[in-house]
């Protein structure tokens, strides 16, 4: 009983850690900011023939960030605002492109940041993402807003593998692996629905939840500068229709669309903030931002 009751203990306090840790790197989101900077500088300078194709391992990075930020809220024991259903999403988009990507070389940079950077990325995404969908399912459930988390995806899941079926690149000449990176494709457009239709029943979102959103946005925004300039690789070599193609560069426009709004009510939250006033010196109340939705 002395043993359980020191592990406990020992249990209650890394908890406490973490926490504290979560809340100190919310408190200076700033600093995450420029950490994820200096370490794209790093690669850049760290690795060989960086160009177009090094824009998908910054996407998966800002992916990757983007669950970081969520993750500082979510270390410190609250799910509120947080889409279960959209993680979920996620982590399907992450398992389908890393069955691809970890042994073929079709859909990878052409840099040498496909060697294992890009795939390492997608693979701690995919943690980070199975972790935060832990916490809202067990660990700190009675904070889960199932009530707004109301958007059902199976249909959309289901939706986007018939079509990734029906429509999907060959880069890697295996019909079965095409599709399911045209599955992790056409999920990811949708994946991000759930999150923002969470926000809308909740009519706003806490500050760093919008970091995340906002931080998502900028990965598609980035997958569609290397997609625009690459699709017509996927052209039929007998010249017919580039349908796969034209379904990317479709895929990405859509996804950026359905976050249009938010983005803009996240930049004006932004500016906002910096020409408001400051808090009056002295003041200890806390406060929580928030984007107005």
């Amino acid at each position: 009983m002395a043993m359980a009751g020191e592990a406990s203990i020992a249990t209650c306090m890394g908890g406490s850690k973490m926490a504290m840790f979560c809340k100190q790197t919310e408190d200076n989101v700033v600093s995450l900011y420029l950490g994820f900077l200096a370490a794209v500088c790093l690669v850049m300078q760290s690795h060989d023939g960086v160009g177009l194709s090094t824009f998908l391992t910054l996407s998966v990075a800002l992916q990757f960030f983007a669950l970081v930020c969520l993750h500082t809220k979510v270390g410190q024991g609250n799910v509120a605002g947080v889409s279960k259903k959209s993680l979920i999403m996620q982590t399907l988009v992450y398992a389908c492109r890393l069955s691809s990507t970890t042994w073929l070389k079709g859909y990878i940079p052409t840099d040498t940041t496909g060697d294992y950077l890009y795939q390492i990325m997608d693979m701690l995404t995919l943690l980070v993402a199975l972790r935060i969908v832990y916490c809202c399912a067990k660990t700190h459930k009675h904070t889960y807003q199932e009530e707004f988390d109301s958007m059902p995806i199976g249909p959309l899941v289901i939706g986007c593998f018939l079509l990734a079926i029906l429509v999907h690149p060959d880069l890697n000449d295996r019909p079965l692996f095409d599709t399911l990176w045209a599955t992790s494709l056409y999920i990811d457009v949708v994946a991000m629905a759930p999150q923002l239709w969470m926000m809308s029943k909740c009519g706003k979102a806490e500050g760093v939840t919008s970091h995340y959103v906002a931080s998502i946005a900028g990965s598609r925004a980035v997958n569609l500068i290397f997609w625009y300039y690459g699709y017509e690789e996927l052209a039929p070599e007998d010249g017919g229709v580039n349908v796969a193609g034209y379904a990317i560069i479709a895929a990405h426009v859509l996804q950026i669309m359905l976050m249009g709004d938010f983005i803009v009510l996240y930049i004006k939250a932004g500016c906002t903030k910096a020409c408001g006033t400051a808090a009056p010196c002295g003041s200890t109340a806390q406060t929580q931002e928030f984007v107005e939705i």
